[in-house]
């Protein structure tokens, strides 16, 4: 795919969620949003070429903000959903919500009746010049801000200082084995203890065992996300798992029994 071309509308406008839960109750508390071009995962080319080109970069995190932003204003329940910004190539955030603005009628409100259930989730060493932090914290206002990837970024925790945050969101490399291994048991000590000693939540990714989830559990972490319980699912599917009363293992497991293989 050539730099500046964009994808067909038809790809860009699909999107899978998969859920996240809230450890203490087995329950799904929230939602990724992740792009699925052509219902796929997209390939090493397309994943490239998203990292890479900034009109493909910016018009996949338009079309996913549109579409949680639509999702949640007409959804009954608490469900919160995220999604990823790069801030790589978003500046400002003029010639982000320009668009945006267009395709949504009264935006402003939209925003508003939306609220925190909109998590924005960002890498610490996207948001380290003056005009990215600016808008991360102008978007923490009326959103809930998430740092992503934590524990494998190259960026000093200092970047972290000078912008408004309420969830980390440690990355897989750390989660994987975490019920075995001595250092990932220390590092996840040490980072549980000082979020809990700001206010911030934290989510583990990537969980893969029922003992990685008790482990992470006794320690105090929130909520998880991982194939544990789920990969991303259809939005249609999802929404069905956000009935306040159900818990995630008997509602996943009767969906993922009438789901095709």
């Amino acid at each position: 795919m050539l730099s500046g071309q964009v994808p067909p509308a038809r790809q860009l406008e699909t999107f899978h969620i998969q859920p996240i839960v809230d450890l203490r109750t087995n329950r799904v508390c929230g939602g990724e949003l992740l792009w699925r071009p052509d219902g796929l995962p997209p390939s090493r080319e397309a994943l490239d070429a998203l990292d890479e080109d900034p009109v493909i970069n910016l018009k996949v995190g338009q079309d996913a903000f549109i579409f949680a932003l639509r999702f949640l204003s007409r959804s009954q329940s608490p469900v919160w959903l995220s999604v990823n910004l790069s801030c790589r190539f978003i500046g400002s955030g003029k010639s982000f919500f320009r668009p945006i603005s267009q395709a949504v009628d009264d935006l402003d409100a939209l925003r508003r009746q939306v609220g925190k259930r909109l998590v924005i989730e960002v890498v610490e060493k996207g948001v380290a010049g003056h005009k990215e932090t600016d808008f991360i914290n102008e978007l923490s206002n009326l959103h809930t801000i998430a740092v992503d990837d934590f524990g494998v970024g190259e960026a000093p925790l200092s970047h972290m200082l000078s912008f408004n945050y309420s969830k980390v969101k440690v990355d897989r490399s750390i989660v994987s084995h975490c019920d075995s291994d001595l250092y990932r048991q220390r590092f996840l000590h040490w980072l549980v203890g000082g979020c809990q000693g700001i206010g911030v939540d934290v989510c583990a990714e990537g969980i893969e065992t029922e003992s990685e989830a008790a482990f992470l559990r006794r320690l105090g972490v929130e909520q998880g996300q991982g194939w544990l319980w789920s990969k991303a699912l259809p939005p249609e599917q999802f929404e069905a798992l956000c009935q306040p009363r159900e818990s995630v293992s008997q509602s996943l497991s009767r969906l993922l029994e009438t789901s095709p293989s």
